[in-house]
């Protein structure tokens, strides 16, 4: 169940263009246990006394289940932005009030079929931890269903944690693809975005079930497409916005 705990912040690290990892070791409780794909809100205080509140923020765990004692979360730095500033400025050792853990995008308990994630930007932060989920369910041999991740990103440069989540994929039995919007030449992988590669892929696919993170206008889009291609909405998609 939701509830507010404090956690230190213990790394920060700029991980690509725009893209800042940061580390948070709990402190009150010391562990938080909580579901692959789930968020914590966390409260961002005004820069100065005085100053108007700053909404609180939102961030997916990033963090393995089993690891609970540290949470990871991987941001968007926006330039100007309150909460980007705010996690950017205060100094190691700051404790950060929290709640959580939030939401219900997480996965099934089990798959009747493929198993499909869908992520642009830094939602994939929150299919790392499912991934990690879904290979430690592979080695107990109660899931052995077929996976696919595609992970949509604007350029190269905005690629992150790539050696860690493929290594997930590869533990989870799952195959990997990326596609860029504006690539440079070099780039040999995918091409544009993930909505029509996906699209493409599902006659090929065998009663999936889609978990569909990120960007707000192509969860809708997708969504629609799905449904309108014979997707059950309720039982065969799973979404989580970031940003519209």
């Amino acid at each position: 169940m939701a509830a507010p705990f404090t956690a230190e912040l213990t790394a920060r690290e700029m991980i690509a263009d725009g893209i800042a990892e940061l580390s948070f070791a709990m402190r009150d409780p010391p562990r938080l246990d909580f579901q692959a794909g789930q968020f914590v809100s966390m409260a961002v205080d005004p820069p100065s006394p005085g100053s108007d509140p700053v909404p609180r923020r939102s961030y997916s765990i990033a963090s393995q289940t089993d690891a609970g004692d540290l949470l990871r979360f991987i941001v968007r730095v926006i330039p100007d932005g309150k909460a980007s500033e705010y996690l950017m400025s205060i100094p190691f050792g700051s404790l950060v009030r929290m709640t959580g853990p939030h939401g219900f995008f997480v996965l099934d308990s089990s798959h009747p079929g493929d198993v499909v994630f869908g992520a642009t930007g830094t939602g994939i932060a929150a299919v790392m931890p499912m991934l990690g989920e879904l290979g430690r369910r592979r080695e107990s041999g109660s899931e052995a269903r077929r996976c696919l991740v595609s992970w949509g990103m604007r350029q190269a440069a905005d690629l992150f944690a790539l050696e860690e989540i493929r290594q997930l994929v590869a533990r989870a039995g799952a195959e990997l693809q990326i596609f860029l919007t504006a690539p440079d030449p070099a780039w040999t992988g995918g091409r544009g975005r993930i909505t029509p590669a996906l699209l493409e892929r599902l006659s090929d696919l065998d009663a999936p079930t889609f978990y569909l993170v990120g960007n707000g206008s192509m969860i809708t889009e997708l969504k629609r497409e799905l449904i309108s291609r014979g997707v059950n909405r309720k039982t065969q998609i799973r979404t989580e916005a970031f940003f519209d």
